[in-house]
This record gives C-alpha cells, structure tokens and sequence, in this order.
C-alpha cells in the first residue's frame, strides 16, 4: 500500500515538474516573442521591459519545479546538481529584478 501511494507520489511530482518547466519555457518564448515585436515598432524601451518581466516570471516557475526536483531526487548527487541548477536561476532572478529597479530609478531620474 506504502508503495503504491509513493509510487503515485512520485508520478504526480514528475508531471508537475513537467508542467511547471512548460510553463516557464512558454512565458520566456511569449515574452520574447513580444519583445521583438516591440522592439520592431521602435519601441525599445517596451521590449526591454516585456523581455525583462518575461525573464523574471518564466523564471519563477523554472524555480518551483528546480525545487520539486528535489523532493524526487534518488540521491545526493542529483540534489546537488539540483539545488546548483536552483541557486544559479534564483541569482539570475535577482539580478533581473534589481536590473529592472535600477532602470526605473534611472527613469524618474530623468524625469523630474
């Protein structure tokens, strides 16, 4: 009984991971895909900023499922990898975001 219900466990972790990258993959694609499109229409600053918030919210999810890898992990090695693959996403969120703060500071600046 304990088996199958790990089993089961085990299954639904995987295709939450599943989901969570596609997600992730999706929004990355999607907000690029606008970027461009912006950026296209001379509208450089709208680019960076959808590419910017596509990055972050793509990354979000990339995040949960790193973080769901690690209850499925078999051994250390692979929760080592995992929780590697978990830091360097969550530093690239943060440098994203403090990049974004920075341009917006940058832009009331000018502003007034």
């Amino acid at each position: 009984m304990y088996e199958v219900a790990e089993q089961a466990f085990q299954l639904v972790v995987r295709y939450a991971i599943l989901v969570l990258e596609a997600v992730g993959a999706l929004i990355i694609i999607g907000y690029s895909a606008l970027a461009v499109v912006r950026m296209l229409q001379r509208k450089k600053k709208a680019g960076h900023e959808a590419l910017t918030e596509g990055v972050t919210s793509g990354l979000s999810f990339l995040l949960g499922s790193e973080v769901l890898k690690t209850i499925v992990a078999p051994g250390w090695t692979d929760i080592g990898m995992t929780c590697a693959i978990l830091l360097m996403r969550a530093a690239v969120t943060i440098l994203v975001k403090w990049e974004n703060r920075e341009e917006i500071r940058e832009e009331k600046e000018r502003q007034g």
